[in-house]
Parts: C-alpha cells; sequence; structure tokens
C-alpha cells in the first residue's frame, strides 16, 4: 500500500512540474494587457497618451473666468495665459485654487504668453484631463446678472486659444471679452498701463468678475460702442416688407 502512494505522488509531482512552464509561458504571451502595463500606464486616464507632452510648472495667479460661467483658463505667475477645455474647466473649483502651484501638460505658444492644458496637477496630486469631449461652459459657480461696469488699469492684454487679440485682464484681475475683430479696432486701449471702461453683460461669483463688453473707452464719458459676439449682419427691420423673407428662398 506504501508503495502504492508513493508511486500516485511520484506521478502528480511529475504532472505539475510538466505543466509548470507551460503555465508560466501562457501568462508570459497571453495575459491580459492591463496586468503588463507599468505604473504609470496605469495611473493614466483618458483616451489619449499625455505623456509624450511637455511639463511646465507654475503658481495659479488668479482664474480666466467665462462672461456667462464657468472658466476658460488660469493665468500664472509669469503672466502665462493657461487655457483649458470646457469638460476641465466643470472640475477645477475643487481641484486648483489661487497660489497653488501646478504642473501642466500642454502645448506653450511660440511668442504669446498663452498655454493650452491639456491635463492639470495640483499640489495636492489630483489631476483634471482633457477627455476631449464637448460640455457647455455654463456652470454654478458664476451666476450671470444684469450689465456690469469695470473700470481699472489693464494687466495684460487677453488671448484666446488661437492667439487672437480678444480682451484684457485688470489689475484688479477681473476680465473684459470682445471679438477678436473688435479686440483688434481697439488695441490701443488693451495694452498694459491704459485706463479702461467697459460695460457689458457678465457674470460675478468666487472665481472672478468677466463681462462681454458691450461700450469700452479710456474714461467714462469717452465710451465707443462694441459689437459683441459674432451677430448677424443688420436686416430689414420688423415690419417692413422684406422682414419675413428668408434670404435665398426663392432661389428654390
Amino acid at each position: 500500500m506504501r508503495s502504492l502512494l508513493s508511486l500516485s505522488a511520484l506521478i502528480l509531482a511529475s504532472s505539475v512540474a510538466v505543466a509548470a512552464p507551460a503555465h508560466k509561458g501562457e501568462q508570459a504571451h497571453g495575459a491580459p494587457f492591463a496586468s503588463r502595463q507599468t505604473t504609470t500606464e496605469k495611473q493614466a486616464t483618458g483616451v489619449y497618451d499625455l505623456s509624450v507632452l511637455p511639463v511646465f510648472t507654475g503658481n495659479v495667479v488668479q482664474f480666466l473666468p467665462a462672461p456667462h460661467g464657468g472658466i476658460v483658463g488660469f493665468v500664472l505667475d509669469d503672466g502665462t495665459q493657461v487655457f483649458v477645455s470646457a469638460a476641465q474647466a466643470h472640475t477645477f473649483a475643487g481641484l486648483v485654487k489661487v497660489g497653488d502651484k501646478v504642473d501642466i501638460r500642454g502645448l506653450k505658444g511660440q511668442v504669446l504668453p498663452i498655454m493650452r492644458a491639456f491635463s492639470v496637477t495640483s499640489p495636492r496630486g489630483r489631476t483634471v484631463q482633457d477627455s476631449f469631449i464637448e460640455m457647455p461652459l455654463h456652470s454654478p459657480e458664476m451666476i450671470a446678472g444684469p450689465d456690469l461696469v469695470l473700470h481699472g488699469e489693464v494687466w495684460m492684454p487677453l488671448y484666446d486659444v488661437g492667439g487672437n487679440l480678444s480682451g484684457a485682464v485688470l489689475k484688479d484681475h477681473s476680465v473684459i471679452y470682445l471679438s477678436p475683430r473688435e479686440a483688434a479696432r481697439v488695441a490701443s486701449l488693451l495694452k498694459p498701463g491704459q485706463t479702461l471702461y467697459a460695460v457689458g453683460g457678465g457674470s460675478s461669483g468666487e472665481l472672478g468678475i468677466a463681462i462681454d463688453a458691450r461700450e469700452i473707452g479710456p474714461a467714462v464719458d469717452k465710451l465707443v460702442n462694441i459689437t459683441v459676439g459674432n451677430v448677424p449682419p443688420p436686416g430689414p427691420a420688423p415690419g417692413t416688407p422684406g422682414y419675413d423673407i428668408i434670404p435665398g428662398a426663392d432661389e428654390h
């Protein structure tokens, strides 16, 4: 009986010894991709690999609030304007605060002091990454209200993510937005040190004050009218014969 048990044990040990190398090889070649990822790869989120982008570091000195809620980005202590996507902007209120030193993966302007951020990491180790999903700009952090009047000294010209002049940031951190076309028309008013008055609809909240300027000038008695946004060209006045005619409708 003892001999029979010893023989069975020997056969079992031999089977395990033969099967083990095959199992190990199967793990090496057939294991799921996730089990072979590096720590960095496992920590990454989103669809795209952003590790190839350069990392820039700076301290946040102010947010760039949008006129109708939320933010479009923030300003670093060296004057760089950092732009984020609408999806990222929705999470910034609880992630980053003024004074934080942040790490940014993104692309920097060749000449202008601007940067497009694709991921931002707070000093507390939390990261927000661009999801590349379009989201509305409205945010509950800021509440739209009546027309606001802003005045003060220009700290820096404001640009958009495409590098177009689009307004000004005042030294009190309030932000004045104009369309690129109108900003080019009044560019002399948007230079650092220039005293500026502006009136327009906007919003005010914990993240800052911002308006879409409807009037702007160097003094309250020297304001000029500004076209807000990309409004359609003027057409026939209401009540006139041409008001109810849709351009091009008679061509079909």
